[in-house]
């Protein structure tokens, strides 16, 4: 995971780790989680707990205006070598201007913290250039190929070992979505108990609820391998779940089969080109290879004709209504 945020990231928290605090930390970006990991390091490690009284405030920006984080900040902490100011959902204050002058001339003694989340800021304003003086951190999201050494790394730090198999599991079933991915993990760290270290398929069963028979991806593979008998009995299981929804399974099966067209149009079959070129891990490399060796072309260009029709019928148009389980058994025997 060698991108320029993650290893800024990184520096950022061995910083912070060994006390060493700047006065001002602006984290922005679509990326949640490492906004909330950063500003939360500090909000619980900055200051000692008796400190924490008098000279650790958290703000909230549909609470405050921008004159009052700035005057908390320019006060001078009490019997402590520093103050904390930490202001959260910044990204609803009208505008960030207001802290411009105090970006100019921070007080050494406060350490101020501004959480902007969901969105990153404009790096032609002149409050930018100002943030950028000082730490400055935008939170990307991570691309397919990073997420699977992420949850690996996020897996490892917390003492526990877990095989590619269930890594790729949990990318596929929980998407990129750090926040959730490390609350999930924080879920089963606590629940598994004992000596045994090593996290499987059925810990993420049982405590995640991610099924490793019974899940969208498995229905991916049975498709992609041509296996009707798979397919309609993990649909059948699939589709009686909760929470199953057709319309996040059709945009899968549209972004399999628009890869499968790329990879079948430029006679790709090298695995390791496969894989390089898509960010996928070994497991889902040998779906696409499958793939591409059961469809021809104009079955797989048949394949994203349904997956468009079924992306409008899940969404009411020019359909009758119908469940999802319905829908997903009509979409199987087109396609198988």
């Amino acid at each position: 995971m060698a991108t320029d945020f993650t290893n800024q990231y990184s520096k950022i928290m061995q910083d912070l780790k060994a006390k060493k605090f700047a006065p001002v930390y602006i984290l922005h970006g679509e990326e949640t989680y490492f906004v909330d990991a950063i500003s939360s390091f500090i909000e619980h490690n900055a200051l000692t707990e008796s400190e924490k009284g008098f000279n650790q405030t958290i703000f909230y920006a549909k609470d405050v205006e921008p004159n009052q984080v700035i005057e908390a900040s320019r006060r001078f902490p009490m019997m402590a070598e520093r103050q904390v100011i930490i202001v959260k959902e910044a990204q609803g204050f009208k505008s960030l201007d207001a802290f411009e002058p105090y970006l100019i001339k921070p007080v050494p003694t406060t350490l101020l913290v501004i959480c902007i989340k969901g969105k990153k800021l404009d790096k032609r304003t002149k409050f930018y250039k100002e943030a950028a003086k000082h730490v400055a951190f935008e939170s990307s999201k991570l691309y397919e190929k990073d997420l699977i050494p992420w949850i690996k790394s996020y897996v490892q730090m917390h003492h526990f070992s877990i095989n590619e198999r269930s890594i790729q599991l949990i990318a596929d079933s929980l998407g990129n979505d750090l926040s959730k991915i490390a609350n999930e993990l924080d879920k089963l760290f606590i629940n598994k108990t004992g000596i045994d270290k090593e996290i499987t398929d059925k810990d993420i069963e049982t405590y995640i609820g991610i099924s490793k028979d019974f899940n969208p991806f498995e229905l991916l593979s049975a498709i992609s391998a041509k296996n009707p008998q798979r397919a309609f009995k993990i649909g059948h299981h699939l589709a009686k779940a909760k929470d199953f929804s057709i319309i996040p399974f059709v945009a899968l099966l549209s972004n399999m089969f628009s890869k499968g067209y790329i990879i079948k149009k430029t006679n790709t079959t090298d695995k390791n080109t496969i894989s390089k070129a898509f960010g996928l891990g070994y497991y889902q490399t040998d779906d696409y290879v499958n793939l591409v060796k059961n469809f021809n072309l104009g079955e797989i260009e048949k394949v994203i004709s349904i997956c468009s029709q079924y992306d409008l019928k899940s969404k009411g148009i020019n359909t009758v209504a119908m469940t999802n389980q319905e829908m997903l058994k009509e979409i199987l025997v087109k396609i198988l």
